[in-house]
């Protein structure tokens, strides 16, 4: 094979959709092949199973909103609201693993500020702050599912 052949057979393999060709001619080998690309897979996190159970009743524990809870924002104690899930999934304080939360007891948050995640169907939900207040109490676990319209902080707006 001249090199010439060599040349236009190499040119015709880069703009192929072949991966590797082999050729043998006259007891000579030629074999090319071209590195494969790994497409990149999604990052996701190991999320420990916890049993659904309702957590025991406890001071900490807010009790359910009454019918008087017209809003996403239910009564806790008096001058307190809620921020609540929006959505059926799994509660995650930070933005990933290792990484400090987006809120702590203390903090003051502005008005659509991210508080947390929710994630639901491998689908990462951030959940702002309705309004502008104060973090008094984080009523969830980190990884701990939560329900739609759960309680997960109760802030003094």
């Amino acid at each position: 094979m001249e090199i010439n052949d060599l040349e236009e057979l190499i040119r015709l393999f880069e703009k192929s959709k072949l991966h590797e060709i082999e050729i043998e001619e006259e007891g000579k080998k030629i074999r090319l092949q071209k590195p494969q690309v790994l497409s990149a897979a999604p990052i996701t996190y190991p999320v420990a199973a916890a049993p659904f159970a309702p957590a025991p009743a406890n001071a900490d524990t807010p009790a359910a909103p009454g019918p008087a809870a017209t809003s996403s924002e239910s009564q806790l104690e008096e001058g307190l609201v809620t921020i609540d899930s929006p959505m059926v999934g799994t509660f995650y304080a930070a933005p990933a693993p290792g990484e400090p939360p987006f809120v702590q007891r203390g903090d003051m948050v502005d008005e659509g500020q991210t508080v947390c995640i929710v994630e639901a169907m491998k689908l990462m939900n951030e959940v702002g702050a309705k309004f502008s207040g104060s973090i008094e109490k984080i009523l969830v676990e980190n990884g701990e599912p939560v329900e739609f319209g759960q309680p997960l902080f109760a802030v003094k707006p």
